[in-house]
Parts: C-alpha cells; structure tokens; sequence
C-alpha cells in the first residue's frame, strides 16, 4: 500500500519516515520530489570488472549547468537524505524529466527499508541534456510492508555524494555464501555433516549462536597431491599391520598434513564470509569446532575425537583454527576411530563450524534416556523425558574431555526445588531440562545436548542422537540359556551378572590367574561355570539340553552361588537345572533374567594345604575331615615336611597315613614354588580325589590377601569385563593430550605428545590379556585404547563426557571407583572386584 503525499508529511513529524532538508512545496499526491545533487561521477576505463573496484572521476555541476551525452552513465546523487526504518521506499523520475529521455535509474527503483542517506542516481541520457545543480529530478514513494521488517545495514548505508559500485565485496560475499553456508542456507548434509545440519535444523526454533560451515570439500580440495598419495600409502600399512605400529602410523600420517593450509582463494571467501556475517569480526570471539560426517549419527557419536578451538579472534586465526581442525582428523584419537570401525580410507570426511562463541556463566552437557529405554520419565507421574544434566561454572571443554568433574543433577531433583548449594543455578538448569524436552519432542528420540548459558539465556551449542544408554537388559523375550567356563573364559560385555556381580570379581579376580598358572603347570582344578538364563530357557528342550551338556563330567555335585546373601548351596550336578528353577521362581514362560555361578564340587579322600619355607622347604597339611575342616580349625590334620624341594635325595617327614600323597608331592612343591613367585609367600589349598589332585584356593601371606569389592560411584558404560590391573598415573600427560582437542587458540601443542602416546600404547601392549585401566579420570585421549583394554575404572569423573559415549558406543564397561589398587579387576555393572597386591 503506498503513501499519500499527507500520509508522507505526517510520517515524516512522527519521525518514521527521514526527509532532509523537507520543504513542504515538494509534497506530491503520493511521493516526494527529490533534488539533484552537485557532483557526478564517471568510470575513467573500459570495460567495466565486477570482481574489482573500478576507477572514476568526479565532476562538479556549474551553476550554469552540465551537458550530459547520450550513451554515457553518469552517477549522482540527491541532495536530500532520505529513507525509513517502517516502509519501503522506491523512485523513479519525474516525468517531466523522463520527457527529456533522461532515465535516473537504469534497474534499481526499489531502495531497502532502513536505508538512509543521499540517494545515488544512475543518469542516462537518449540526447544532449544539459542538467542544473538542485533541479527536482525524482520523485520518491513509500510502501506499506507486510511480514516482520529487518532493517538495511549494508555497505551503502548513510551514504553522501555518488556512490560507485561496489559489487566487488559482494562478488567475494556472494560466492562465500555459496562455498560456506550459513545455518538458514539449504546445503547438501553429507557435504556439512550432522553436527552442522542439526544445528541449522535448530536455529528456527531455538537459541542457537550464529555460524557458518567449511564443507568437506574444502578439505579434500586442500590436500596436494603428494600429500594424498602419502596418505594412501599410510593407511594402507594400517590396514595390513592392522595397527601394530599405530603409533609411528600416526606418527607419519602427522607429518604429511603439518603442512595442510586453506588454498588463497578459500582464505579470501573465508575472511569475506566473516565480515559479512559477524558486521565487527575482529571484535568477536569465536569457537571453531570439527564436524565429521560420519560424526553425530544415530549408532555413531565419535565425540570427542576432533578438536575445536576456543577463544579465537580474528580471520587470521581463524582460518589456523580451521586448518587444526583438519590436521585432527589425522590424530590419534581420530585415527583410531576410524579404524575400529574398519574405516582406513585416507579421504578427509571432516567439514568445520565457525560459530560465535558464547561466553557462558554455566555450561554442559544434558541427556534425556541415558538410565534406560528411550522415552524414559520422570517418576514423578508428569510423563515428560527424565533428563540428566551435568555441568561446570564457565567453559564445558574440561567437562566434555574427560578432565573436569563436573555437578550433577537431574530432573527430578530439579522439580523438586533447588538445592541450598546450587541455588543461583537452579533457574538456568529448569531452561536447560525445558531445552532438552522440546529437542527430544522435536527429533522423536532421546537426545544428548551440548549447552552454555550467559546473561541472554541458554544457547544450544551442539545436539546429536543419544548412541548408546547405560540401561542393562534384565528381560528377554526369547529363551536364554548360556554359560562361560568361570576362570577361563571371557564374558562378552552384554552380559548381565545381576546379583552374582560381586562373587563373581571374587572368584575371577583372585582365582582366575592362578588357576590360568595351575593349567600352565599341568595342575588339575576344578571346573566352574557362570550362568546366564530365563525361564524358557531353563525349561525349553534345546537349551536345558545344551546347559546339560555343558555341565556334564567333572565331580558328582556342584555349589551354587545366586549372590552376596545366597552362596555355596551344594546339590547333585543332576539336580542343577531343577535347583536354579526352584531358587530363582523361573516359570517355563518366564523372562526376566537370572545368573548364578556353578562350580564343581570335589569332596574328596583328603583336605590339604601346602606352604613354602625358607630354605627351599615344603610343608604340607592334609586331613580326612576335608579341606573346610582344615582351613576353619575344626579338625586337626597331619604334617609332611619336606627340607628341600628340588632335592630328590632331601630328607622328608612322612606319616603313614599321608601315603596317598607321596606321588604328589613333586607337583605340589613346583606349584607352590610358581604360586610363591609370581604373589609371594602363599598357602595353597588343595583337594585330593581318587588318585588325582586338585588346586582349589590360596592364600596371601602376611600380606592384603583379601578380595576388595567396590561399588562404583557412577556406572559410566555397563557391562562385565575382567584383565590385570594397569594404573596410568601421568596424569599431566593424560591432561594435555585430552585437553588437545579442545584448546584455546594460544595454547601450544607439545612436541612430545607423539612419545607420551607411544609410551601408553606400549604399556598396554605388555600385558598378555587386555588390561582394566584405572586413571584418575575418563580423559579423552583414554580412547585410542578401545581396542586394547577390556575396561576402564576412574576415581572420579562424568558419565556424559565424550569418551564416556564412546565407552557406551563401543560397549566397554566403565566405573568410577577411588582407591582400586591389586593386580587383578573385575567389572560388573558397576561393582568393581580387585586382588590384593603382592605380599612381602
């Protein structure tokens, strides 16, 4: 809808509408006649390049007049400043000066709401017309606009005299826009990865700071050729040592793209794409953070394993912000993920984020489904998403890697009031627990969000798919009837020990290693299985069947152990199946879940004990009462003393009732020697059985020979693993490597990350099995292990971080416990069993 000229006059009193100098003469019915100015300026050479300034002259209009020549483009100006921040202004000529065939404008009637200043004109003449200084040559009308108004702020704005043109930067801008878009662009996902698509998914409905994506392609376009056949080679040694060298792997691969730069003409789109975007670049700070297209997915996060790049200031900077951001995709942890998802293409899958960053009082992390099934709620009876949130004061880098331990809460406890110690937090998680819910509701599935709060509220800084829960499965809707031979094999990290958690660390932490030793020295133990199965399992025909068979030879009867409250119940091996279903009340159709550990029981002829003594002497203990009896002191027992055991011509000590024993003595003085080595002074326990021998138990002595169960704090990923003990305690080195993928700009990296990572490896690398790796906490350069380590325990730390999802996601147990120390671990959903340490 356009203005009338009485409309004009009295937007123009309100102040809407900017008319100076104003004379009310040039008021028409609907516009306003504006002046030519004093100064026309002209381009000085031919032809015209839109992609560089052009030179031009100005000329001055005499009073007497100019002669314009037709053909020619003259650029003027008004001499009244014009424009509106309410309505949309256009010109044209008046149409008395049209009737001279002189045009005013050749394409551009339509001005920009919020544009004010002098106007420039574009002159062009069908004849010889002489022009006079302040001749009303235009006129200018005002329109109605409909829709929300965005105010002009462009390269134009506030103009005086002509303006030549300046498609130059907008040449630059215009094709930064298409190499590096923006949240709002339409863009093709795998070229931005998910990280950026969920962001600009976002943006339309929720606070999310303003950014721009470098796409994958740049990185790709970067490599030099050398630099890519390098790279092949690289990988191509990875996949056929399948890591053996990894480090020196990595090591190489680091060297070939130290050099990666962003080509010159990316570096000036770039800078051009900032200037446009963030009006005072140099002024803002901004976060530069990977964006891996194979990041962020709904079975895959690879958080953490890409660095971002804190506190950066300037192009300059950010454009080396860029470029090491594209070196991590080359760094160990990177690497390292890529492999064990058998991924050893060298083709950089790596797009980067510029984003302004926030400066936040609080910031972290927040989950909806992590303690169970997706669509888990509170238990309150509202029906929303349970969310958990755990957060720091300031920057949540630390958190996310591994290296801060952070505040916990959720939203229970939220809704419940603030706590007296987290008071002034309380408003900003209440917005945090709403963000989370709306995001949930908005992608259909539970969620893990990366947030920060300033004086504005709280802004969204990363949001991806929940990939992997700490729920553990306790039902199974099919029949389920498995077992694993207690101290030889390993459990698969699904599996579910429930109840028998603890007892079974005591028995696989402390037993386990010495009966792997017993069967190195041809000693015979007894056998021991752990058991995982439903109702239709116990009862289906197949599957008892297969337990059966699984359980068949070895002794007579067997001990049952269901947990820490209901242990050693010994009954007929063939009584076994119908015992479990009895304890347990597993019906034919039952499918909750249920373990329980069966071990042989050997009764035997005789009980015995055996110890070293100084001087390379054997002492020997054996009753008929058996081997209870012995060990509790309720039957007294015989003696075989022997003064040297690796002297077959020593003097021994034998009463006639231990007859049985003597073909046995030569093996148990050899075990016991191996015991005494490998943990020190020891008491070995024995049970002899129709002629044959068997290892039971031992015995530390005078030292902390007691199994040490612990409940971990937080279950960080679920699961049940077992290995000997490895403490990592460079904590500093833990530190900066983790702390690397989340840097400030001016923060130098250490040249002797390479060896400290080597030195890591090297110690897992050691162990015959895969080690339990205690740290003092979850750091994030902990992942390049997942292939190497059967758990993880930490003294303290956050179960949201980045390598916590990765422990998930890969299916490693993982418990924070202080104080775990032992050669032996054991994991089990969160209760974590050690051996004691070596005596004396």
């Amino acid at each position: 809808m356009i203005l009338t000229g009485t409309e004009i006059e009295r937007e123009r009193r309100n102040g809407r509408i900017t008319i100076e100098p104003f004379t009310p003469e040039q008021v028409n019915p609907n516009s306003y006649n504006f002046r030519l100015g004093r100064t026309l300026r002209v381009y000085r050479e031919m032809p015209l390049d839109a992609r560089h300034t052009n030179e031009v002259e100005e000329i001055e209009i005499p009073d007497e007049g100019y002669v314009l020549e037709p053909g020619r483009l003259y650029l003027a100006h008004t001499v009244e400043r014009l424009g509106s921040e309410h309505y949309a202004p256009t010109f044209a000529a008046r149409s008395s000066v049209a009737r001279l065939g002189l045009f005013i404008n050749l394409s551009a009637s339509l001005g920009d709401i919020g544009y004010t200043g002098q106007w420039t004109l574009q002159l062009y003449s069908m004849n010889r017309v002489r022009v006079y200084p302040g001749i009303n040559i235009g006129q200018m009308m005002w329109w109605r606009p409909q829709g929300e108004i965005v105010l002009y702020d462009g390269k134009y704005q506030g103009s005086v005299g002509p303006r030549s043109s300046d498609i130059h930067v907008d040449f630059d801008k215009q094709f930064a826009r298409q190499r590096f878009p923006g949240l709002g662009a339409t863009f093709e996902a795998d070229e931005v990865g998910p990280k950026f698509a969920g962001l600009a998914r976002a943006s339309a409905d929720f606070r999310v700071p303003a950014a721009f994506c470098v796409p994958a392609g740049e990185f790709v376009d970067a490599l030099t050729e050398e630099q890519r056949n390098e790279l092949a080679d690289a990988f191509t040694d990875l996949r056929a040592t399948v890591g053996a060298f990894f480090a020196d792997s990595v090591a190489r691969i680091q060297k070939t793209t130290a050099e990666i730069r962003l080509p010159r003409q990316a570096r000036v789109l770039l800078a051009a794409r900032l200037a446009e975007l963030f009006k005072d670049a140099d002024g803002v700070e901004f976060a530069v953070r990977s964006s891996g297209l194979d990041e962020d997915t709904g079975t895959s996060s690879l958080a953490g394993v890409h660095q971002s790049v804190l506190g950066v200031r300037g192009a300059d900077a950010v454009i080396d912000a860029v470029e090491s951001c594209w070196r991590s995709h080359y760094e160990a942890p990177a690497v390292a993920a890529r492999i064990r998802a058998g991924d050893f293409s060298p083709t950089p899958r790596l797009a980067v984020i510029v984003q302004r960053m926030v400066r936040p009082t609080l910031a972290g992390v927040a989950f909806t489904g992590l303690d169970g099934p997706e669509g888990t709620t509170d238990p309150e009876g509202t029906g929303a998403a349970k969310v958990v949130v755990e957060y720091v004061e300031g920057l949540a880098d630390e958190l996310v890697a591994g290296v801060a331990v952070p505040r916990r809460v959720d939203s229970v406890a939220l809704a419940a009031g603030p706590a007296p110690e987290a008071s002034r937090d309380h408003p900003v998680l209440l917005e945090v627990v709403d963000l989370v819910r709306r995001l949930r509701e908005d992608r259909g599935h539970d969620v893990d969000v990366e947030w920060a709060a300033d004086a504005d509220g709280v802004h969204l800084v990363q949001v991806r798919p929940l990939t992997a829960a700490r729920e553990v499965s306790t039902v199974s809707a099919g029949p389920v009837a498995e077992g694993y031979r207690l101290y030889v094999d390993d459990l698969p990290s699904s599996f579910t020990l429930g109840a028998v958690a603890a007892v079974y660390g005591g028995y696989t932490a402390k037993r386990g290693p010495a009966h792997r030793l017993a069967h190195r020295h041809g000693v015979a133990t007894g056998a021991g299985w752990v058991l995982r199965f439903n109702g239709r399992g116990l009862h289906g025909e197949r599957t008892s069947n297969a337990l059966r068979e699984m359980l068949a030879g070895g002794s007579d009867e067997c001990v049952l152990d269901f947990g820490d409250n209901l242990r050693q119940i010994v009954v007929p091996k063939e009584d076994v199946l119908d015992r479990l279903a009895v304890t347990s009340g597993a019906s034919p159709d039952g499918t909750a879940l249920h373990s329980v550990i069966v071990r042989d029981f050997v009764r035997g002829q005789l009980g015995v004990i055996s110890r070293r003594v100084d001087g390379g002497g054997l002492v020997v203990e054996y009753t008929e009462e058996g081997l209870m009896a012995l060990n509790r002191g309720t039957a007294g027992g015989e003696t075989i003393i022997v003064g040297d055991v690796s002297d077959d011509s020593a003097d021994v000590s034998f009463p006639a009732s231990g007859a049985v024993l003597r073909p046995h003595l030569d093996e148990i003085g050899r075990f016991t020697e191996a015991m005494h080595a490998e943990y020190g002074p020891v008491t070995l326990e024995w049970v002899h059985d129709d002629g044959t021998l068997y290892f039971v138990d031992y015995s530390v002595l005078g030292g902390d020979d007691a199994v040490t169960v612990a409940h971990g704090e937080v279950c960080i990923s679920p699961g049940t693993a077992r290995g000997p003990l490895l403490r990592l305690d460079d904590d500093a080195l833990l530190r900066r490597l983790s702390i690397g993928p989340a840097v400030s700009i001016d923060k130098s990296r250490d040249v002797s990350e390479h060896d400290g990572l080597a030195r890591i490896l090297e110690q897992v690398a050691s162990y015959e099995r895969k080690p339990v790796v205690s740290a003092a906490r979850p750091y994030a350069v902990l992942s390049v292990l997942l292939d190497h380590v059967a758990g993880f325990v930490f003294d303290q730390g956050s179960a949201l971080g980045h390598l916590a999802i990765l422990l998930r996601e890969a299916r490693i147990p993982a418990v924070t416990a202080a104080g775990i120390s032992g050669t032996e671990v054991v994991i089990s959903d969160g209760t974590v069993t050690t051996t004691g340490s070596k005596g004396a």
